[in-house]
């Protein structure tokens, strides 16, 4: 995996704009076929960018695809903060069901792929800092080490329901999955005090 794939570094419009293209055929060829079966050339023609271009961006397919799911949450995040920024939430939850929803035959269809469990560990890792910084923000109060624990609680859990539901074919609403998560998720922010064992 290249060292700026997750980096939140600004890019340029012509490397926004690559990004974009590069996403959108990848949405559209693996709708149409398996994602494992797709190769980068593939990738590059259907976005119209030159294969020179895609290697300075990713060090490969992997690493792109990883790099986008990762981007997808970043983007999620950015614009529900931007729209709600006092917000109850602590992840983009529902814009993400939604999303997913909307490309299900991609969904299924990178579910099924090799790289599917390293988007998903990577998923959670950016969703743990988003979590962190929305718990931080709601919950100043709580100790750090209290922050973390539920950061990762929180992200851990909407991943894996997100890995649930995809696996399982998507045969729930995005708003059911929703309030499953909300449910879950509310109980890890509640004031009450840890029990004692």
């Amino acid at each position: 995996m290249s060292n700026n794939s997750f980096a939140l570094l600004p890019i340029d419009r012509r490397a926004q704009r690559t990004r974009a293209l590069l996403a959108e055929a990848l949405l559209e060829l693996g709708a149409e076929r398996d994602v494992d079966s797709l190769d980068v050339g593939e990738l590059v023609a259907a976005a119209g960018v030159g294969r020179s271009t895609f290697y300075s961006h990713y060090s490969g397919k992997d690493d792109f695809l990883i790099a986008s799911f990762v981007n997808l949450l970043v983007m999620a995040e950015t614009a529900l903060a931007a729209k709600y920024p006092n917000r109850e939430d602590i992840v983009p939850s529902a814009p993400l069901f939604t999303h997913v929803a909307q490309a299900a035959d991609f969904a299924r269809s990178v579910a099924k792929s090799e790289v599917f469990p390293h988007q998903m560990a990577a998923g959670e890792a950016k969703m743990r800092t988003i979590a962190e910084s929305n718990i931080a923000r709601r919950m100043p109060h709580w100790p750090q080490e209290r922050r973390c624990e539920t950061a990762i609680y929180v992200a851990a859990g909407f991943i894996g329901l997100l890995r649930w539901w995809m696996t399982s074919g998507l045969k729930q609403s995005p708003e059911q999955m929703q309030r499953a998560f909300f449910r879950l998720s509310q109980a890890a922010l509640e004031e009450s005090p840890t029990p004692s064992l």
